[in-house]
């Protein structure tokens, strides 16, 4: 019993020193079970709110629902790469990945921040990152998130007798592209523009989807987050206070549909989308058909995919969304027959099929 209690009293004395000296263990391995590993950070880490705060937020994000894990160990896929904490530590410290992985994980702490190897909170990535039509994006912290955040594929492939399926095209990420207005399909004889957002905002997506740390709705929204609206227990979405209201360049916003962008963008897609259906390049999601087409019409069709993959309804880069889209109507308004008003539209498709 004496040996015991001489144990306990040793045990004490090593934890003392270490919250008086500060926690300096050489801890290099990398913790991959989700609650286990990182609920056990806040056993010395959480004094002074910014961990607690951040396992809050990022609890309500899609990182941390976990739907993305489904895709990690596709035979021949790279998907681990973005859709796997273990895939996206390989790629970023070897260039390659290596599954199968036996511990299937979302994305969380240890995928962005390596503490323990680093000795701090910086990110694994900080250096620009080449986009896959070989135009550089380079936003501070935000180079880290268009690692995943990009389009898959190189606008500048595209030619005649283009092969358009439905899993071709952008794939479900190419915000760092249009935020930056690159890699679209841009139409000969048309002028494309940006929006500032890119430049103007500090760190890029992160000084938005992250907002003011100091203003919150909960924990639903803002911070480790990444969301950008709050829905409130009466089903009524409130803007994040925090991002456009209180800057300068939009001081009066109620919403992101500031001037109506949003509602433009909306509408520019469906009347894109419309055409393209009733041209039968697409189907009533939205997805290519299988067919061997112009490099025209292949072009407006990867302008609306990567518009509706963004989901920013033109926020990221207002000019440069708009201009894709009206280009590409404009094209396929000069191709298209002159409709007799009698066929089934787009949207009264999609309006039986919701019935």
């Amino acid at each position: 019993m004496k040996f015991i209690f001489l144990l306990m009293g040793a045990a004490l004395l090593s934890a003392l020193l270490l919250f008086s000296l500060g926690c300096d263990r050489e801890v290099t391995f990398e913790p991959t079970d989700d609650l286990a590993s990182l609920n056990s950070c806040f056993t010395c880490h959480g004094e002074d709110g910014k961990i607690l705060a951040a396992q809050g937020e990022w609890q309500n994000s899609i990182h941390a629902s976990g739907n993305s894990v489904d895709y990690t160990n596709r035979e021949g896929e790279s998907c681990p790469q973005c859709h796997d904490h273990q895939g996206f530590v390989d790629y970023i410290a070897t260039g390659v990945i290596s599954p199968p992985y036996d511990q299937v994980s979302a994305i969380h702490c240890f995928t962005c921040h390596s503490p323990h190897d680093r000795g701090n909170l910086t990110l694994r990535v900080s250096s620009a990152y080449t986009l896959a039509n070989d135009d550089v994006f380079n936003h501070g912290a935000a180079n880290l998130c268009v690692n995943c955040h990009h389009s898959i594929f190189d606008a500048g492939t595209i030619a005649d007798n283009t092969i358009i399926s439905k899993r071709w095209g952008p794939h479900h990420g190419p915000q760092g592209d249009l935020l930056v207005g690159s890699n679209g399909y841009e139409f000969d004889g048309y002028v494309y523009e940006n929006s500032p957002h890119a430049y103007a905002v500090e760190d890029g997506c992160i000084g938005c989807h992250m907002g003011n740390p100091q203003i919150h709705n909960g924990y639903e929204a803002g911070g480790h987050s990444f969301n950008m609206v709050h829905i409130d227990e009466a089903g009524d979405t409130i803007t994040l206070v925090g991002l456009c209201a209180d800057s300068a360049c939009h001081p009066t916003a109620k919403s992101y549909d500031i001037d109506g962008a949003q509602t433009k963008v909306d509408s520019l897609l469906e009347e894109l989308a419309t055409l393209l259906f009733d041209a039968g390049y697409i189907d009533a999601d939205n997805y290519p058909v299988d067919d061997t087409v112009s490099e025209e019409i292949a072009g407006a069709v990867l302008n609306l995919k990567i518009v509706e993959e963004d989901r920013s309804k033109g926020v990221h880069n207002f000019e440069y969304i708009k201009g894709l889209l009206e280009s590409s109507i404009e094209y396929m308004e000069s191709i298209a027959p002159k409709s007799s008003g009698g066929g089934t539209s787009l949207s009264m498709l999609r309006t039986r099929s919701t019935h």
